[in-house]
């Protein structure tokens, strides 16, 4: 069978893309019932950490200049900054510190030869159950309160024309698509191999014909295509690292009239051109 055509398919990639813009700009429920669920739930906050950590040393570079600015000219607006702004730093080392705390304990409770979340702690009254449990929920609040005044800093940059943009948040509905595109391409899968079938054919039977140089022919088209599909896929993926590249940051404080309005437009159009295509190799392949 030639690989090559057989570009209907279903992305790894999106699986674990899936997972992660779920629950982007959200509070994940912190539940646990096992070990296991329990090192999920901490792989998330550390995951959460480390994406936050480049968000805010971004966040930096914006806020101090500004803070400066803001503090000679117009004290109220310092104030409506600096306050969240503060809160924002002061949340994100508390969840550092927690994660820091459930990890340890966690590791604790693993060197043991046999161990329980319901167990006590040495030097402890509860057991490790409720140790998480209280962690949890001081995370989950934190988290909250992290994005609250990121809302609030984003409101009162507002209120001066300017734009707080944060990458990973302004790509997710875009990069959401891809769940809606590619299923789309894997419908096709069974004509695919239909097609793949005739080419086999095509090649070892008679490669002089008129039907058999028709299908060689579409199959030449079939893999342009599959290499279109796959360059607009590759962009939703990385989408974000590019935007950052060419912005300066995970994080950048735009004028409003100078928005990046290049990404939407090179998205409608590459949607469009995408779903034509797989219209187009669909009428190809039912041409025979």
């Amino acid at each position: 069978m030639i690989s090559y055509v057989h570009y209907y398919r279903v992305a790894t990639y999106v699986v674990a893309l899936f997972f992660f813009t779920t629950c982007f700009n959200k509070t994940k429920t912190w539940k646990f019932t096992d070990i296991h669920s329990l090192d999920v739930r901490v792989l998330d906050t550390k995951e959460w950490l480390a994406k936050t950590k480049v968000d805010i040393e971004s966040l930096n570079k914006i806020m101090l200049p500004q803070l400066d600015y803001y503090k000679k000219k117009n004290s109220r607006l310092y104030q409506k900054l600096d306050k969240p702004y503060q809160k924002i730093k002061t949340d994100f080392k508390y969840i550092d510190s927690t994660y820091k705390s459930i990890s340890k304990l966690l590791k604790k409770m693993k060197n043991k030869a046999s161990y329980s979340l319901d167990d006590i702690p040495k030097n402890n009254s509860i057991s490790y159950r409720d140790l998480f449990n209280d962690s949890r929920e001081r995370i989950k609040e934190s988290m909250d309160s992290y994005r609250k005044n990121i809302k609030k800093l984003k409101k009162t940059f507002k209120s001066t024309k300017q734009v707080l943009f944060f990458v990973e948040e302004e790509c997710l509905e875009y990069k959401n698509s891809i769940y809606d595109l590619q299923y789309r391409r894997n419908l096709g899968q069974e004509n695919i191999d239909r097609f793949n079938q005739k080419l086999n054919e095509a090649i070892f039977d008679d490669t002089n014909s008129s039907r058999s140089k028709k299908i060689i022919d579409i199959s030449k088209t079939l893999e342009s295509n599959r290499l279109k599909l796959d360059s607009f896929e590759n962009f939703l993926i990385n989408m974000e690292k590019v935007l950052m590249k060419e912005l300066g940051g995970s994080v950048v404080l735009i004028p409003k009239k100078n928005m990046p309005t290049q990404l939407e437009e090179r998205f409608k159009t590459g949607k469009n051109e995408y779903i034509q295509i797989l219209k187009d190799s669909r009428k190809l392949i039912e041409s025979l």
